[in-house]
């Protein structure tokens, strides 16, 4: 893996990351604004920086999030969108626009994007469409397909939002299943989702029961079938939905070009299906002999499924740590192979506090988007979901 870093203007960096395949190399890039500045001004510095990147590198992306206030959000998309036009980049791309309050006294936090550039500079990632699930993008590797459906809605097939936060979240679960079909894939392809909620603490359980019941009927985490998706719920929205979802599909021809894991549970952490969580702590993506691990939303809960260290933001963000790099260590890697991951706070002070006990033990720097947001329980106050290159 090599790391290169973009130092910006102002109070913006951007930080790449690389790693290379036998027929592709794969980025990640993290984009943030690290200090105060308008958020029209820290939209142009960073979108410049990452098209410069887009372009040089000629990486097709696959999934890109963007991170800011919802005030904000309409001429923050829109000097993406000009920028991406004035170099020439396929502006058909989806974007997802997480709200989220920001540490950094801007309204606009940053961007994590991810792509490829295949070795034989050909397109493989192309934007498709269902009416459904709206537009996504499609990777066509040797062997696989991978398909990123973003910002996935409880609309019905009038275009409006279903009335009511059950009655969305159905919506939204259906949906993903009428896109995923429309693109010949079905749920028991999925291997990540993401899932925010405006208002995730007053009906947690409730969206679980609905995702269970969905899922259940896909034939996921039957006996003997498919095991659940890694995913994170936590609080946020993209506009005026009670719900939405990001989605990851894998369908493989040869296992030996493409396939996915499920990692179940971990040494600190058991099955989260034992307390009503239909999730995966993580995935395990091998795609030609390397392996990306998407860990799931993970917070300061043990083995019986009990939150710990209540009202201690520094042991929490270490427990958080210790469980995420447990599943790491199975895989074979370590906290240094993460390539980007975002940290939910509920607080500022839970971040000072994660900030003080990673600083104090040392834990290796990594790309990452820090937010204000609720955690699925009252009583945890961090939580970090990673992709790591291993």
């Amino acid at each position: 893996m090599k790391t290169n870093m973009v130092e910006t203007s102002g109070a913006c960096r951007v930080l790449i990351q690389s790693s290379e395949h036998r027929t592709f190399t794969d980025y990640r890039i993290t984009a943030t604004v690290d200090g105060p500045m308008p958020a029209g001004a820290a939209a142009d510095e960073l979108f410049s920086q990452v098209a410069s990147a887009l372009v040089s590198r000629k990486i097709q992306p696959i999934q890109e999030k963007v991170y800011g206030l919802t005030r904000a959000r309409a001429n923050v998309l829109s000097r993406r969108d000009s920028i991406y036009r004035q170099r020439g980049l396929d502006r058909t791309m989806p974007v997802t626009w997480i709200q989220g309050d920001p540490l950094q006294g801007c309204d606009f936090v940053g961007l994590q994007l991810w792509g490829v550039a295949p070795s034989d500079g050909e397109a493989c990632v192309t934007t498709v469409e269902s009416p459904a699930s709206g537009r996504a993008r499609e990777w066509r590797g040797q062997g696989f397909r991978m398909l990123h459906l973003p910002s996935v809605r409880g609309t019905t097939p009038t275009g409006w939002l279903a009335e009511g936060r059950a009655s969305q979240a159905r919506e939204m679960f259906l949906n993903v299943e009428r896109g995923l079909r429309d693109h010949d894939l079905a749920y028991t392809d999925v291997v990540r989702t993401w899932i925010y909620s405006s208002r995730l603490l007053e009906w947690y359980p409730e969206l679980n029961a609905i995702r269970t019941g969905i899922y259940r009927g896909a034939g996921l985490g039957v006996d003997g079938g498919p095991e659940f998706p890694a995913s994170t719920g936590i609080m946020g929205h993209s506009d005026d939905e009670e719900c939405v979802m990001d989605v990851l599909a894998l369908r493989s021809d040869d296992p030996e070009c493409a396939r996915a894991t499920a990692i179940r549970r971990s040494p600190r952490q058991d099955s989260s299906f034992n307390y009503g969580s239909s999730f995966s702590r993580g995935m395990a993506i091998e795609i030609e002999g390397r392996t990306t691990v998407h860990i799931s939303g993970t917070a300061s809960i043990n083995t019986a499924g009990m939150s710990t260290h209540a009202g201690d933001a520094e042991h929490q963000s270490l427990e958080t740590l210790l469980s995420i790099s447990a599943i790491l260590a199975e895989q074979g890697g370590s906290l240094g192979d993460i390539t980007s991951a975002t940290l939910f706070c509920k607080t500022k002070e839970a971040w000072e506090a994660w900030d003080r006990a990673t600083r104090l033990l040392g834990i290796p720097s990594f790309p990452r988007i820090c937010m204000i947001a609720d955690v699925c329980r009252d009583d945890l106050l961090v939580e970090m979901e990673a992709v790591a290159l291993i």
